[in-house]
């Protein structure tokens, strides 16, 4: 990539961010199905006076799901960038909404996932410029950060078969400065339902069969079993209870499980299964259900192949230099890896503290990112 493609990409700095500005005020949790449809809007909007193509994907219960294309020789396949519209804070989170400070736009998915959106655009319009050949897309999905509950099978079909066939998927998730994420955690997140006997607390305890008292046990039974690097446990949300002078004869907890292989997740169910089975409390039952569940993005020689070639790009150029990095956390990432397609993930903007109200993205991150991006794909044979 020639430097006038740089400074190109410096010249829309003011622009790209004031496009995201607007989006992150756009609030999208991912529960808000009116609120994603309006983000998406937001781009549709600012993508069509840039001369790309927008089909939507509509589903019953998430937001639309956004497939944003650049044409190029149908010869060569096709690259592949993937974000997502939602945030996992409910509208109202952020009393300013948004603010900037000593660098930083703070605000709801500014780095989670609305910045690696304008990193994306950004990059593909760049590309557009110079003259790549290559047809390019970018894929906007509607609730990555629920891991697709809402769009469920029909949502995660549409992202295998819109990236399938691609030469690399670039996902442009929250990045950490000088990281590229190569492998990632799978998720499997449940709800335990526990019941008991309701009585008197004062009069018949001893007749009470306490739903709480066994979740306690069975949150103590599942976190105690978390490895580091493995399988992890997190009992993050519980309901339980009518009154405090009443044994309570309901109790239910979520529990995130996640895992690196196949064979720790069928070993994480087992744990959960025994546990759930178990009871200590009598005259306590307990059953789970299925709340959604992400494979995990393994590590690959192809992703590894496609990470190699951003982290000589990066020193060609002088731009960011990476290293590989094992990422907790899930993404969408892993279907585009179940696809075939090599996959590199956390290429978005860069920032600190997302899923918190301190969220907040480095703006130099946006060019930064989108030149890597740009030019890695730019001086592809």
């Amino acid at each position: 990539m020639e430097q006038e493609g740089f400074l190109w990409i410096e010249s829309r700095r003011e622009e790209y961010l004031s496009f995201l500005r607007r989006l992150v005020c756009t609030e999208s949790h991912s529960f808000d199905r009116a609120g994603v449809i309006g983000a998406g809007r937001v781009v549709e909007d600012f993508v069509r006076g840039k001369g790309f193509s927008v089909v939507r994907q509509s589903f019953a219960r998430a937001g639309d799901g956004m497939l944003i294309l650049s044409p190029g020789k149908e010869a060569m396949a096709p690259v592949c960038f993937v974000a997502h519209l939602d945030t996992v804070f409910p509208a109202g989170t952020f009393p300013d909404r948004l603010k900037e400070e000593n660098g930083f736009l703070h605000g709801p998915g500014v780095v989670d996932c609305k910045g690696g959106i304008a990193v994306a655009l950004l990059a593909m319009e760049s590309l557009r410029k110079v003259g790549c050949p290559r047809s390019l897309r970018l894929l906007l999905t509607p609730d990555e950060e629920v891991s697709n509950r809402l769009s469920g099978m029909e949502g995660i079909r549409w992202i295998q078969d819109n990236s399938r066939g691609c030469a690399a998927a670039f996902v442009c998730e929250c990045g950490t400065q000088g990281e590229a994420v190569t492998q990632r955690k799978g998720v499997l997140k449940a709800q335990v339902i526990i019941r008991g006997k309701s009585v008197h607390a004062g009069m018949f305890y001893d007749q009470g069969a306490s739903a709480i008292r066994e979740a306690a046990y069975k949150i103590l039974q599942l976190e105690e079993h978390s490895e580091a690097g493995g399988i992890t446990y997190n009992c993050g949300k519980i309901a339980g209870g009518e009154a405090e002078n009443r044994v309570p004869d309901h109790c239910s907890f979520s529990v995130d499980i996640r895992f690196c292989t196949e064979e720790e997740k069928a070993r994480a169910i087992e744990h959960l299964e025994q546990t759930v089975r178990q009871c200590r409390v009598p005259g306590t039952s307990a059953l789970w259900r299925t709340l959604s569940l992400r494979s995990p993005m393994p590590r690959s020689e192809e992703g590894m192949s496609l990470f190699s070639r951003l982290q000589r790009t990066g020193e060609r150029y002088g731009l960011e230099r990476l290293r590989s990095c094992f990422n907790g956390g899930g993404s969408d990432a892993a279907y585009t890896v179940a696809a075939g397609v090599p996959t590199v993930c956390g290429l978005g903007a860069t920032g600190f503290d997302w899923h918190s109200p301190r969220e907040r993205m480095d703006k130099n991150s946006l060019t930064e990112r989108a030149k890597l991006l740009a030019a890695t794909i730019a001086d592809w044979n």
